[in-house]
């Protein structure tokens, strides 16, 4: 018998579909042994998982607060109750189950996220010295230190950035330099960033690029990932974790970059210019893999149904000049684009730029279809100088069916600009022409001939002023394995037509070979120069506490006779050190040489609340995690390793970590792990869950004084037996902490984790509410046993 008393018993339980845990139920054994849950709340957590008829069956039960196993069996499901776990586990049939569909998108809806502190901030410094010396007829040394700061202070979501730098050398005097200030204030759920101060604006499309000192605002669900507005992927992809990436280009590993985490896009990425045949293999601190590929067309910004994105920026232009910012108060700057989603296949914007009396003005439509994405873009000008100029821009991104064996990739770019075609960095020019080559055409496909050989192509078409500089290039290309290794191949050759001059033909072959996950080699030979190269790049524990990343390259050509690069840079605890060397060996027989020789230490102090920390230089925002007192001489690892011999930072004695890597606006399950810890001790969930805004600071706590542990037997001083399958609440005397849950088993034994020391009552959720009183001493151990208790 599951209820040997007599009475009804209720007690806390698992509710579970199948191996699913719904939620937890109070349910009811009654005298007769039979299983009761609640109705409404039952038929609350069913709702996700159950169809709307089966929920109709249960709503018509007679009794109208609690469903019975014959309830369930009339609604085609059926009831169990497993005695070993307590849990009750309801089995739905698929003709009774909920079709739902799934999504790839992450729904962090139901987390309770922890609120960063209101006051927080931070101070990066960064250190190096650097020595060139060139030897030939003269000698020549040069030694530079150079320092960088970048400040941030956090108020609410009110933060303000500060970048300065100081250069010394020996070749100068020493001057101190503030590279910008700004304010900034987000609006998350708007995806909207306000900034006043010093900003760089990007331009958009045809737009060109300046530093302005003013006021903008910004809607992009790029910069402010809070929601997903494209219905395809675009040339964007966001890091949790410092990660190595290796550029693929024709087929072949050409590059292996560490970046740290945030949101990127892909003009972050250091690409050969042109259409290429180009992949991202992202790989993270845990091993797992991400491979993102990508065409260079279009950019695929095409934007949902009434969707919109904008931005304005108003100020004066601003430049870098030896000292100082020069402010160019009698100039005024206006930037601004709006684009808006009118249906998922076409997004259409306008654009528009003014500086004093020259102005740029323009438009981008993209259109999707079953073909692929198209972009037709625009834009006129007119300089108060040079008068009035254009600038067409169309390209085309083709789209084929994933599972199209050949696995084709086609796009293709054209752009226009007239010779008097001017942006806002164009202001000051009075000779024309601003713009030497007013036509540039690009044209890539590729497709694999075999399951492991890819063939590409790409022609190219540059156009200008001097028609004699003129010219057409081909390029096919080959990619592959090599044989049965996990090596790869390319192999390309070039063809330039030029409309004056000899036409040119080079070859180039490269053949990238990895050992292990942490080591590569890559070969290369290019017959245009006759340079011919061998790289070397090693990284293991990327992104943690001891991670190194080291490279090193030995080149040669028909200018230089040998050229040596080599570097490393290791991740401390609470600082990144790098340090790098360049020897370049002109002609050993004239002996003509340079060496330059690099060391950077980076660091960083940060505050959150009333707690500071030193690490690793803060990002897009921080946590500081704390220990409690009662923890001191226990180590701690944020983000343990699964091989358990690495983590992201950690701690020692008093110290806190700092995890300064947090990504802006992106969820993020923080781990933590205590070694040694006292038997009985309650860490807790073991995680904080964080979603952070940008530059905000996290005060967390690993550990309290409510990790004392109790474990008893209750008995009913009437009849000398245990208590059994009972549930209860243990309420601290002082009220200064929400009561705690437990129930007793067959045996009356029960554990209770989470008190501090002082007085607890213990009272059964029976009839006669029956109580005990135990006084924990602070002195006690973590895990304290009890014994016996007479309840009253």
């Amino acid at each position: 018998m599951l209820n040997p008393t007599g009475r009804d018993l209720e007690l806390s339980s698992l509710l579970k579909v199948s191996d699913t845990v719904l939620g937890e139920a109070l349910i009811t054994i009654t005298a007769d042994d039979e299983i009761e849950l609640p109705k409404q709340s039952t038929i609350t957590l069913l709702s996700s998982l159950v169809s709307e008829a089966t929920i109709g069956k249960l709503e018509q039960a007679q009794n109208p607060n609690r469903l019975t196993k014959e309830d369930f069996q009339r609604a085609g499901l059926d009831m169990t109750f497993d005695l070993s776990t307590l849990e009750c586990i309801i089995t739905v049939p698929a003709d009774a189950g909920l079709t739902r569909n799934i999504s790839l998108k992450k729904d962090n809806s139901g987390f309770e996220h922890l609120s960063p502190q209101f006051l927080s901030g931070y101070l990066n410094v960064s250190v190096n010295a650097n020595t060139s010396q060139s030897i030939d007829v003269d000698r020549e040394r040069i030694d530079s230190y150079n320092s960088r700061f970048d400040a941030g202070f956090t108020l609410g979501k009110l933060n303000l950035e500060y970048e300065s730098a100081f250069e010394n050398s020996t070749n100068s005097d020493a001057i101190y330099v503030r590279e910008g200030t700004r304010l900034n204030f987000d609006i998350p759920g708007q995806g909207t960033r306000v900034v006043v101060g010093d900003m760089f604006n990007t331009g958009k499309l045809l737009q060109d690029a300046t530093d302005v000192f003013g006021l903008g605002i910004t809607r992009d669900f790029t910069l402010i990932p809070t929601r997903n507005v494209r219905p395809k992927a675009n040339q964007s992809f966001t890091l949790q974790r410092t990660s190595s990436v290796d550029v693929v280009v024709d087929g072949v590993v050409v590059q292996r970059l560490t970046l740290g985490a945030g949101s990127y896009n892909l003009n972050d990425i250091p690409l050969a210019q042109g259409n290429n045949d180009v992949e991202l293999l992202i790989t993270d601190p845990s091993g797992a893999q991400e491979r993102i590929e990508f065409s260079v067309a279009t950019g695929n910004d095409l934007l949902n149904s009434g969707e919109f994105e904008y931005s304005i920026m108003y100020g004066v232009p601003s430049q870098r000049k030896e000292r100082q910012i020069e402010y160019l108060t009698d100039q005024k700057v206006f930037h601004g684009y709006l684009d808006i989603g009118f249906t998922p296949w076409m997004t259409a914007g306008i654009n528009a730029q003014t500086r004093d009396d020259l102005y740029q003005y323009g438009g981008t439509v993209l259109l999707a279809s079953s073909l692929g994405v198209t972009e037709f873009s625009p834009s006129f000008s007119h300089h108060p100088t040079l008068g009035s100029g254009r600038a067409y821009r169309l390209a085309f991104d083709a789209e084929f069916d994933d599972d199209n064996h050949l696995r084709p990739q086609l796009s293709f770019i054209y752009e226009y600009q007239s010779e008097q075609y001017a942006g806002v960095n164009s202001h000051d020019v009075t000779e024309s022409p601003i713009n030497p080559t007013t036509h540039y055409a690009s044209l890539f496909g590729s497709m694999y001939l075999v399951d492991n050989i890819r063939s590409a192509l790409s022609v190219g078409y540059s156009s200008g002023v001097d028609r004699d500089k003129d010219y057409v290039t081909v390029s096919p290309s080959l990619s592959g394995s090599f044989f049965a290794t996990p090596a790869t191949w390319s192999t390309k050759l070039n063809y330039r037509y030029n409309k004056i001059e000899d036409d040119d033909w080079s070859a180039s072959i490269t053949l990238s070979w990895p050992f292990g996950k942490t080591t590569r080699l890559v070969g290369r030979y290019n017959s245009d120069t006759d340079q011919a190269s061998l790289d070397y790049t090693y990284q293991n524990n990327i992104g943690n506490t001891g991670g190194v990343s080291s490279f090193a390259s030995i080149t040669r050509n028909r200018d230089v006779d040998t050229s040596v690069d080599m570097g490393v840079n290791y991740t401390g605890n609470q600082f990144i050190a790098n340090a790098d060397h360049t020897t370049r060996v002109d002609s050993y027989s004239e002996q003509t040489r340079s060496h330059n020789t690099r060391v950077e230490l980076s660091s960083a102090i940060a505050f959150a609340g009333t707690k500071l920390a030193v690490g690793r230089p803060v990002r897009d925002a921080f946590a500081i995690v704390t220990k409690h007192s009662s923890l001191r001489e226990n180590r701690l690892t944020v983000e343990p390793s699964n091989d358990g011999e690495h983590a992201r930072v950690h701690s020692d004695g008093e110290s806190s970590a700092l995890v300064p890597d947090l990504v802006a606006y992106n969820t993020r399950l923080l781990t933590y792990d205590v070694e040694d810890l006292p038997p009985g001790y309650d860490l807790g969930d073991g995680a904080f869950w964080l979603n952070p805004g940008y530059k905000q600071g996290y005060l967390l706590q690993v550990g309290s004084d409510a990790v004392l542990t109790v474990i008893g037997t209750l008995i009913d001083p009437n009849t000398n037996a245990p208590i059994s399958l009972i549930a209860g609440k243990a309420y601290r005397t002082d009220e200064t902490q929400d009561p705690i849950e437990f129930f007793t088993n067959r045996n009356g034994l029960f554990a209770i984790s989470g008190l501090k020391a002082g007085t607890y009552t213990l009272t059964l959720s029976n009839k006669r509410q029956q109580s005990v009183t135990i006084t924990l001493s602070p002195n006690s151990e973590v895990l304290i046993r009890l014994g016996d208790l007479y309840v009253e």
